[in-house]
């Protein structure tokens, strides 16, 4: 283990100290290690541009963002004195934006782990995750909340300050990649948490054999390229914000234009302005559709005609991280795009993706195995070849995580004996092979009287009500029959104004789905929390909102 020196509280890098500093150490000025990410932004044009900040529109090259990655690189190795972090983590609270991505990278290139703090979280969350991943530093920017979430004399580690970047920075030429030595692919790359959503957060360490492995299955799958302008709303602290929607299109040479935090109003103003290059590739939440598609007849005749027509000329759009409602997917559709689904999780990145021809875009499913992924349904120990017949999705690949951080014993359960990583999904696969998702075995899986029913499945038709705005089904305990179904919803205006009540809903429901999957009671919300990827978590709702009802 190499020796660490801690820095003071807050440490700020002026331009006229860095150009007066000397390393301690023999270590390459201005260049990079031998890495797939860094291989691959060097063989781009140095002159495209890399990052837009859609707001401001400030932009910045790949040339620009091979340099200040390097520059942070030996910034930190010099704050360490080390020749290379050797895995130590090291957090970083960062806005989204091109201060995010030379973070990300900085830290990837001076060998350390990095282990994102997401601005918006509450600091509970934030000091749980500083404290289990026990971190050398916390990168930030001098603006940013750090040290309001992380005061002086708080048990935490010392923050380091680096200046934000202007845009359109002048090199005189691109920054070398420097091949020898390279870093091993194996490596801990990046720490990223689970959403919490079953169990406690748990620290995924995912390798850079892991995130290439992600980042160029997508590529490839989507067929992503140096044209591609992809507009980016979503959280940088999960899979589908840092992997599906910045590394991937860096890796494929093309633009990602950060636009957050998300407002339907801005989205679609964006989508709407002819006077900037227009957006081909759009990842979202399903919630996130569910507020454009809502939003978009309160939009002024100009922004409504032309942020249509963008829309109909996206290239790609991607929606995941939650199931994605019918209805949502046909409204879309009705605005001129046509949503792909695709299924992934923390520990995997993605595995499975509808495919590109219209013709692979079936309501519900969230398609085929991704390039290079192995995928299989098991139940009791057993592979599941019968088309409709329900098992848990295993996935095998160099896309599965490395271990769970500091968790040996539940990294190894998480495994089977032949090497396959057990998701906890449930799913069923149709006469073409494509794959349905059911849900959770632990939270959307209810047992009752008998019979085993797909929350999600329940959710879905729910949604169909024109009553219902948004939709949770969850199992609570039963004496007699195990658990009973039951719901909480979110009512339209029109569902406020007809009182929709339990009575209502079981009659429409019964017309939709078998009785027993009929919700036995609801509670009615003015909004169901979630957290910023859209999902639920379902043990916490349940708690909140019906504890203290009778079994």
């Amino acid at each position: 283990m190499i020796p660490v020196l801690r820095p003071p509280t807050s440490v700020v890098f002026s331009r006229v100290r860095q150009s007066r500093r000397m390393t301690r150490r023999n270590i390459a000025i201005e260049t990079l290690p031998r890495l797939p990410i860094f291989e691959a932004l060097s063989s781009h044009n140095p002159k495209n541009i890399a990052i837009v900040h859609s707001e401001s529109g400030d932009k910045f090259t790949y040339c620009s963002l091979l340099s200040d990655t390097a520059k942070l690189k030996r910034k930190l190795l010099e704050m360490t004195k080390a020749d290379d972090l050797q895995e130590q983590r090291m957090a970083f609270f960062v806005e989204n934006g091109y201060n995010y991505v030379v973070s990300l990278l900085g830290i990837f290139a001076a060998g350390g782990m990095a282990v994102p703090l997401h601005p918006s979280h509450p600091p509970k969350e934030l000091h749980y995750i500083t404290k289990n991943s026990t971190p050398i530093t916390i990168l930030t920017t001098p603006n940013s909340k750090a040290h309001q979430v992380f005061p002086p004399g708080f048990d935490s580690p010392p923050i380091l300050n680096f200046p934000e970047y202007p845009p359109d920075k002048p090199h005189d030429a691109p920054v070398p990649v420097d091949l020898s030595p390279a870093l091993d692919p194996l490596r801990g790359a990046l720490m990223i948490y689970t959403s919490g959503t079953t169990a406690a957060p748990k620290g995924v360490v995912l390798t850079h054999k892991n995130l290439t492995t992600q980042a160029t299955t997508l590529v490839t799958a989507w067929e992503m390229g140096k044209d591609d302008h992809l507009l980016h709303v979503l959280p940088l602290h999960h899979v589908h914000g840092i992997i599906n929607a910045t590394l991937a299109p860096l890796f494929a040479g093309g633009t990602v234009e950060y636009l957050f935090p998300f407002t339907a109003q801005k989205v679609w103003s964006r989508f709407a302005d002819t006077s900037r290059k227009p957006i081909s590739l759009f990842m979202a939440v399903p919630t996130i559709y569910s507020r454009l598609i809502n939003s978009y007849g309160t939009l002024p005749e100009p922004t409504r005609s032309a942020g249509k027509k963008n829309v109909s000329n996206l290239r790609l759009a991607v929606s995941g991280s939650a199931a994605l409602p019918a209805s949502t997917k046909q409204k879309w559709e009705s605005l001129g795009g046509n949503l792909l689904e695709r299924y992934g999780m923390t520990e995997i990145g993605m595995a499975l993706s509808q495919r590109l021809p219209l013709t692979d875009r079936m309501a519900n499913s969230v398609g085929w195995p991704l390039p290079g992924v192995e995928v299989r349904l098991a139940s009791d120990g057993a592979d599941i070849k019968e088309v409709g017949q329900e098992g848990e999705i295993q996935i095998r690949g160099n896309n599965v995580f490395r271990e769970y951080w500091q968790k040996e014993e539940a990294t190894k359960k998480e495994f089977t004996e032949d090497g396959w990583f057990k998701t906890g999904d449930v799913a069923t696969r149709d006469e073409r092979g494509a794959y349905y998702i059911k849900g959770r075995a632990s939270v959307d899986i209810i047992k009752s009287g008998g019979e085993k029913i797909s929350a999600l499945e329940v959710e879905r038709e729910l949604l169909e009500l024109p009553q219902v705005a948004e939709a949770a089904v969850v199992g609570l305990e039963d004496e007699n029959w195990g658990q009973r179904v039951a719901a909480v919803l979110v009512l339209t205006l029109q569902g406020k104004n007809e009182e929709f009540g339990l009575v209502k809903m079981r009659a429409e429901m019964k017309k939709r789905v078998a009785e027993y999957k009929v919700p036995r009671e609801i509670k009615v919300l003015e909004a169901i929390p979630r957290n910023q990827m859209g999902k639920v978590n379902k043990k916490e709702l349940v708690k909140k909102v019906f504890a203290g009802d009778d079994p």
